[in-house]
């Protein structure tokens, strides 16, 4: 899949736009170049490193995740200290000479390089400047822009490593942009008036992929322009057939209506919005069975307002709504513990996007108050009445309504509070461009997406939180208390808010004997949820929905004395060996109910940290259940036997 097979094309459609390349290529089998010449990358294990690197450029990989890629479920003892060779080699390799382009920041590897120096981000900015020509109305220019991003293609993206599965997911996300940029270009040919020179090409894609509706739409289109009338009817009928021999389905009721214009002699014109426009393959084309309900005046938007409180996250907001205003991709993952204000980041990068996304601007919880999933079909119709305005029965809306209302507009969807990936799967366009955040505590490692990762608060930025809270000027008079009572709290958004409204009950405390009251309970959840009994029942599911041997770690932590503590001590406390424990914190950290300071060490000196709410809570578990203590350290005696 990708470029190889339309080697050549770009010239078809335009002149060339830049170098064939970049020194760090992933577009084809992994190649990184300087001064022209190939660098030898080593040993198939720096090569797998430097791809998920590469493929992640600008933002973190986890070193459980580059641990996964190299060694599957078999890590050896020394996984980390290996990874820190690799990658230090691999610094030399890449960026000698200057800036170390490979960065170590909590517990993950980014690659921060000039976007000009790696084809993959230079394809994207190539895709973006054809939508921008497009949308002033240059379609030659963003012809001739695609034609550009496609030429760095040299063969199916990382050939040769996709036998890695998370390798193989980043490239597969490579090749869906490749297909998408190559039905921009077709779709800019035909409409060009270029269609005829464009049908061979067509063919050759639409040959690999021959279940993609509107790269066969083009197909058809372009042998209309070139006189093939015959040959555009016997494409939709191979493409009927493999439908219903592959699906069981038939042609989308605007594939089926563009046929029997072509029957009737009167074929629709190809005069589309172009790259990006986001008006279907051929325009006056409906584009599935949502075109029924006539779209809402304006910009509909089923947001919530922005947290009163909002406070800080300037890096995180800019890293979000960055990568969704350039469309780099349609899924994309906002993860932390629970408290650490993913919905609040969310909600407040779709306000900011409104010009970005003219379709509209939606959100819809996964979960009920009681934290019961719900009905997919009743998510779909709450979203569908916010979108288009029909009398349509909510029952009657689908799935398939909603991806093809997807397709055809530009949108972007807030889903808050995933568990599973299959919660999100039903909710993902198959098409176009429009975008879907998803907030969860699980990194949800089956879903092909970008992820923001959601680190605690600044000092700062929770002291300013609780100043919003419990006021300002008290804050500011007792700066150094504050910062103790945050440091408490563990730096998250709920605790704090938790803490300064505790605050503003008790206007008769200092915020300094605060500090020392708060330092000295013996519950910290206790002390700070008193008469907000829904904290502890989040806490709760948060905890029930983990997996049962997690959940028995996670327990067991809530006997150590700090949230802070080494393997060893996490050893000693869930009474295994220190393998086992390892791999014990690693399913608590994919599940953001640990987390790793932003230190880097050596493995057996790596740092990990309970949410401070959350190693409250597993105190107040096992300290209200004797019998639940007491088959816990039960079970760490006999196991140190």
């Amino acid at each position: 899949m990708g470029g190889p097979e339309l080697d050549g094309l770009e010239r078809d459609g335009g002149e060339q736009a830049g170098p064939r390349s970049a020194p760090l290529a992933i577009l084809g089998p992994l190649r990184v170049t300087r001064d022209g010449q190939p660098v030898d990358l080593g040993s198939r294990k720096q090569q797998v490193i430097l791809a998920l690197l590469l493929c992640n450029a600008g933002s973190p990989v986890l070193v459980s995740a580059l641990s996964q890629a190299l060694w599957d479920d078999q890590p050896p003892r020394t996984a980390r200290k290996n990874i820190q060779v690799y990658v230090c080699t691999l610094r030399g390799l890449v960026g000698p000479g200057g800036r170390p382009p490979i960065c170590h920041d909590n517990g993950s590897y980014t690659i921060d390089t000039d976007p000009a120096d790696v084809d993959a981000l230079l394809f994207t900015r190539r895709v973006q400047q054809a939508r921008a020509l497009s949308q002033g109305g240059d379609r030659a220019g963003a012809a001739a822009a695609l034609a550009g991003a496609l030429d760095l293609w040299r063969g199916p993206a990382l050939e040769g490593l996709r036998g890695i599965p998370l390798v193989a997911a980043a490239a597969q996300r490579l090749d869906r942009r490749y297909l998408a940029a190559f039905e921009d270009w077709a779709e800019a040919e035909v409409a060009l008036g270029r269609g005829a020179g464009a049908t061979e090409r067509i063919a050759e894609v639409a040959a690999i992929h021959p279940l993609r509706e509107r790269l066969r739409t083009l197909q058809m289109s372009a042998l209309c322009h070139a006189g093939r009338r015959s040959e555009a009817l016997a494409v939709y009928d191979e493409l009927r057939q493999l439908l219903a021999h592959e699906l069981g389905l038939s042609p989308s009721p605007a594939l089926a209506a563009f046929y029997q214009s072509i029957v009737s002699g009167r074929p629709r014109p190809a005069s589309g919005d172009g790259p990006g426009g986001g008006a279907g393959p051929v325009a006056g084309i409906a584009a599935g069975p949502a075109a029924v309900a006539a779209g809402r005046p304006g910009r509909p938007s089923l947001l919530p307002r922005e947290a009163p409180c909002f406070t800080g996250r300037d890096d995180c907001a800019r890293l979000l709504t960055a990568s969704l205003a350039a469309g780099d991709g349609q899924l994309t993952i906002v993860t932390g513990p629970l408290g650490a204000g993913k919905t609040a980041l969310a909600v407040h990068a779709a306000h900011q996007l409104a010009d970005s996304f003219p379709g509209g601007r939606f959100f819809a919880r996964l979960h009920d108050d009681d934290g019961a999933l719900r009905p997919p079909r009743e998510v779909i119709a709450q979203l569908m009445r916010a979108a288009v305005a029909t009398a349509r029965p909510p029952q009657d809306w689908s799935a398939q309504d909603w991806r093809a209302w997807l397709a055809e507009h530009k949108a972007l969807v807030v889903l808050d509070d995933a568990r599973r990936e299959g919660e999100v799967r039903p909710f993902l366009p198959e098409a176009g461009d429009s975008a879907i955040v998803v907030t969860s505590r699980s990194r949800l490692p089956g879903l092909d997406a970008a992820r923001v990762a959601v680190p605690p608060l600044a000092v700062a930025e929770a002291v300013a939180l609780l100043g919003r809270v419990a006021g300002a000027p008290r804050v500011a008079a007792g700066r150094r208390a504050a910062e103790a009572i945050v440091a408490r709290a563990g730096l998250t958004p709920l605790a704090v808010r938790l803490a300064g409204e505790r605050l503003a009950v008790l206007r008769h405390l200092t915020l300094a004997e605060y500090a020392t009251r708060l330092a000295a309970v013996p519950s910290l959840l206790a002390e700070l949820s008193r008469g907000d009994g829904d904290v502890r029942q989040r806490l709760a599911r948060a905890v029930d929905d983990l997996p049962d041997a997690a959940r028995r770690a996670l327990l067991r932590l809530g006997r150590l004395p700090e949230p802070v503590f080494t393997l060893d001590e996490a050893a000693a406390v869930l009474g295994t060996d220190e393998e086992t424990a390892r791999l014990d914190l690693e399913a608590l950290l994919d599940a953001s109910m640990i987390a790793v300071p932003d230190v880097e060490t050596l493995a057996h000196a790596v740092l990990y940290e309970v949410p401070a709410l959350v190693h409250a809570y597993a105190r107040d578990a096992l300290d209200g259940d004797e019998s639940l203590a007491a088959r816990e350290w039960t079970m760490v005696a006999l196991n140190h036997g």
